[in-house]
Order: structure tokens, then sequence, then C-alpha cells
């Protein structure tokens, strides 16, 4: 299969390696398979915490970002945001795990509110053909489950997480 550049991160499924978006190589500090959830931790992106925790859910189309300090869960430090959802597709082979990033993000808030963003992103990549009616229509279908999920959890991702997370109990 074809990688949509810029779009696709790789991860090695016996090694602690893997490659960015970016095409840049990673360090992968810990990788947790389970039934429907991929969890990876890797080194911080940039200053104001250490690691990057990533958990995937390919039946529910996101990954979940979330920053740590020492093992904490932080608010990123520019943003203020408390966790970051990827709308993604998943696949493997013998070696690796895909994750392409699907355009739609949303911004988590913990108990407050989330905020949807790169429609637009979305919707040119839509117009340019650079995905299929297909995948745009299970990219909108899984972000509208997920953001009503969220909301039935109280606008709390440790609450959906508990309670909808690999358990695929869909609304």
């Amino acid at each position: 299969m074809a990688l949509r550049e810029g779009r696709v991160q790789q991860i090695h499924k016996r090694e602690e390696r893997g490659i960015d978006r970016s095409n840049e190589p990673f360090v992968i500090e810990k990788l947790v398979r389970r039934p429907g959830l991929v969890v990876v931790q890797r080194p911080a992106f940039e200053q104001g915490y250490t690691n990057h925790l990533r958990e995937i859910y390919p039946q529910w189309g996101i990954a979940v970002s979330t920053c740590m300090d020492k093992g904490v869960p932080v608010k990123h430090p520019r943003l203020r945001f408390d966790h970051y959802v990827d709308l993604v597709k998943v696949w493997e082979d013998q070696e690796y795990i895909y994750v392409e990033d699907m355009y739609v993000d949303v911004l988590l808030y913990e108990r407050s509110y989330y905020h949807i963003i790169d429609l637009e992103e979305f919707g040119q990549a839509i117009f340019a053909r650079q995905m299929s009616l297909a995948e745009a229509r299970r990219v909108l279908d899984n972000t509208q489950r997920f953001v009503d999920s969220f909301k039935r959890s109280r606008l709390s991702y440790q609450v959906w997480k508990h309670k909808y997370g690999v358990h695929r109990r869909y609304p």
C-alpha cells in the first residue's frame, strides 16, 4: 500500500523505534498492544514535558495524545489542552503498525469542553481527491461517534476511556 506522504506514522512491532510523519526516526520507550488498543510512549516533541503518550483505538479510528512529565499527565505547555485526538486509519503488516492521520483533530480540555479543528484541511483533502469519499465518510462518522460518547462521559477522557475505550460499547 502506498503511504500518503506526511500523513503516516510507522511503529515497529519488535524494535524500539518508529518513523514519524515527517519521515524522521524516533525512539519508542514503551509499546503495549492489546486487543483494541496500541499504546506508544516516546520522548517529548518540545520543552515543558518529558514524554508523549499516544493511545490508539483502531475500532474508533482515533489516536489520543497526552503530554506526560515524569509519568504524570500535564497540559500541553503552549496550547494548554489536556489531550489531542487525531482521527486516524490504522493497519499493519509483518513489521510495522501504520497510523495515518486523516486530517480532523479534536482538542480535549478535561471536564470543560472540546474543540474540533482542521476541518478546512479535511475539506481540501477531499476536494483534491487525496482521500476517497468512503474514507471521508468514515472519518466524519468516527468524529461524530467519538464526540457524542465524549459528551456522555461528562467531557472527561478518563471516564470515556473507562466506559468506551477498548470495550467497544458504542453509543
